[in-house]
C-alpha cells in the first residue's frame, strides 16, 4: 500500500485511475470494512481516502480529539485490506469551506473514477455536498447502513460502547480487539512497592474506555503477555486529575521505559475505586489477577 499525505491542499494526479472509498474511517470497524472491500470490486487500482487531523477539530471547535484509531494505527488496520493507496488529506479551516464544486474538482484532478461511500457521507462547506452530487460525476457505489445481529454498526456507536466499559461488544463490532499502543513512560512506582509493579502508557490522543479494570493482552517487542490495566486517577494513593493508563503485565519484570507497547482490552473486570488501606487495595489487585487468570483459561478451552 502507498501512503500520499495531501498538505495545502496540493491535490496532485495519482498515476493511474482509482475506485476510492471515502471517508474517516474511525475504528475502521465492520461497516468501515465493506467500504473498503467495495472499493476493491469495480476494476480500477483501490483508494481509501481519508482525513487528518479528524475534522471535528474544526467542525466542533475540539482540539486534539480522541480517536478509537489514530493515524498511525489506521494506516496499520487499512493496509492489511489489501489496499493499493492511503490517501491522507489535511483537514484544515480551508478545507472545511471550500465549496463542494471545488472538492469535487480535486478529487477528479486526482485521477479518482469511482467513489464509495456510505449513506449519509456529506463534504464542503457546511456539508452542502452529498450522495446526489458524486453520483452526477463519478461512477459511484453507495454502502446502505452496516447491520450486523441487529445492531446498527457505527463510529459513534462504538465509542459510546467504549466509553462505558463494554469493550467486549466493541470488539465484535469493530472485527478485531480495541487496543491503545503508546510509549512507557515515567510514573510514581506505587505498584512495585505492593507487588504490583505497572507500566504507565503514554496514551496521547487515543479515545479511552470508561475508568476501571480490564483484562487486557500486552504486546511487548512482538511478544504478547496477559496483564490487567487500570484506567483512572488513582484514588487510594496520589489522586491525579488527568486520567492514567497503567498496565500489570502478569509474569514479566523487564525494564520497557520509552519503549512502545500496545495494550488489548478484551473485558472489564470492574469499577476504580478507593481504598481505605494499601492492603484492602492489594487484596482486591490479586482478586482481580485470580479473575483475568480464570477468564484466559475459559478462552483457551473454547478455542
Amino acid at each position: 500500500m502507498k501512503s500520499i499525505f495531501i498538505k495545502d491542499q496540493n491535490f496532485t494526479p495519482l498515476p493511474e485511475p482509482v475506485c476510492a472509498a471515502i471517508g474517516n474511517f474511525d475504528g475502521v470497524h465492520l461497516g468501515h470494512q465493506k467500504l473498503i472491500y467495495e472499493c476493491k470490486r469495480h476494476g480500477y487500482k483501490s483508494a481509501v481516502l481519508t482525513f487528518y487531523p479528524h475534522p471535528s477539530v474544526f467542525l466542533k471547535k475540539i482540539p486534539n480529539y480522541p480517536l478509537v484509531t489514530p493515524l498511525e494505527k489506521k494506516t496499520d488496520i487499512i493496509s492489511r485490506f489489501g489496499v493499493d493507496y492511503l490517501i491522507v488529506v489535511e483537514f484544515t479551516e480551508e478545507l472545511s469551506q471550500m465549496p463542494k464544486e471545488e472538492f469535487i474538482s480535486k478529487l477528479k484532478l486526482m485521477n479518482i473514477k469511482s467513489i464509495v461511500c456510505g449513506y449519509d457521507f456529506t463534504f464542503g462547506r457546511r456539508a452542502e455536498g452529498n450522495i446526489s452530487d458524486l453520483i452526477k460525476e463519478f461512477e459511484f457505489y453507495e454502502v446502505k447502513k452496516f447491520v450486523f445481529d441487529d445492531v446498527r454498526v457505527s463510529s459513534t456507536y462504538i465509542r459510546e460502547l467504549i466509553s462505558t466499559g463494554n469493550v467486549k461488544e466493541a470488539n465484535r463490532l469493530l472485527g478485531r480487539v480495541f487496543s491503545i499502543k503508546g510509549k512507557v513512560k515515567y510514573g510514581n512506582q506505587n505498584g512495585r512497592l505492593i507487588g504490583f509493579p505497572t507500566a504507565n502508557i503514554d496514551y496521547k490522543n487515543y479515545f479511552l474506555p470508561h475508568t476501571g479494570v480490564y483484562f487486557v493482552n500486552v504486546l511487548v517487542d512482538g511478544i504478547p503477555y496477559l496483564g490487567m490495566a487500570n484506567i483512572g486517577h488513582n484514588p487510594t494513593f496520589n489522586f491525579k486529575d488527568k486520567l492514567e493508563l497503567e498496565v500489570h503485565i502478569f509474569n514479566f519484570d523487564e525494564d520497557i521505559y520509552d519503549n512502545q507497547i500496545e495494550v488489548f482490552f478484551l473485558t472489564k473486570l470492574r469499577d476504580e475505586k478507593r481504598y481505605n488501606s494499601k492492603e484492602e487495595l492489594i487484596n482486591q489487585l490479586n482478586e482481580d489477577k485470580k479473575q483475568c487468570l480464570k477468564l484466559a483459561g475459559d478462552l483457551y478451552l473454547t478455542k
